[in-house]
Order: structure tokens, then sequence, then C-alpha cells
């Protein structure tokens, strides 16, 4: 009985390494049209604020002068427009650029909603 206790001990620790692996292997993401296009208007309103919360919290976390240059320029730059604005703004660009669904989120709130990352030249 002993040996099947230790069986079973070490299949469930092969299985938990065999889950952890691959949790770890999988990539993060960025949230892209696709998904955006799917939300709810209270979740992009969740969205918006919390990258809108980790850049206050990293430009405050650094000071204000070293403050990374995204984080402090989206801090400077979207205290003009409400979350609303922004989210129109992603609404708007995803529904005029279909084909471009795949471009994440955060760079299109920084291509049209700032003056950091300005617009990728419309080919022709």
């Amino acid at each position: 009985m002993k040996f099947r206790g230790r069986a079973w001990v070490l299949v469930l620790v092969m299985l938990f390494a065999l889950g952890t692996a691959a949790l770890a292997a999988e990539k993060g993401f960025l949230w892209d049209g696709t998904q955006w296009k799917d939300m709810t208007n209270d979740i992009k309103v969740a969205y918006v604020k919390g990258i809108g919360n980790m850049a206050d919290f990293e430009t405050a976390a650094s000071g204000r002068s070293s403050a990374p240059c995204i984080s402090k320029g989206f801090v400077d730059e979207l205290k003009t427009k409400t979350v609303s604005q922004v989210i129109a703004e992603v609404d708007k660009f995803y529904k005029e650029n279909p084909a471009k669904l795949d471009l994440p989120v955060v760079a299109v709130i920084l291509q049209r909603c700032t003056k950091l990352c300005a617009p990728a030249a419309e080919k022709k």
C-alpha cells in the first residue's frame, strides 16, 4: 500500500510540475480590437482607468522628473480627456479600421489620444 501511495504522490507532483510549466510557457498578450469590440462599456472604462492608474503609479513612484517617458506623457496628456472620450476614440478607430483589429488597444490610445506616438503613415 505504501508503494501505491508514493506512486500517486509522484503522479500528482508530475502533473503539478507540468501544469506550472504550461502556465509559464503561455505568453502574455495585449488586448486588441478583437477583444475590444466584445467588451462592455464597464470593462472598457476599467481598462482605460487601469492603464491610467498604472501610469500614475509609475510616475509617482519614480518621481516626476525621472518617470518613464510613456507613463509621464500619458498622465500629462490624458488629463485633458475624459475616460468616455478615450473610449470613443478607440471605438471610432476600430470601426474605421476593421483591418487593424490586431493593433493593441494601448497603441491606439497612445496614437489617437496623445502626441507620444505619432500615427503610422497610411500606405497609399
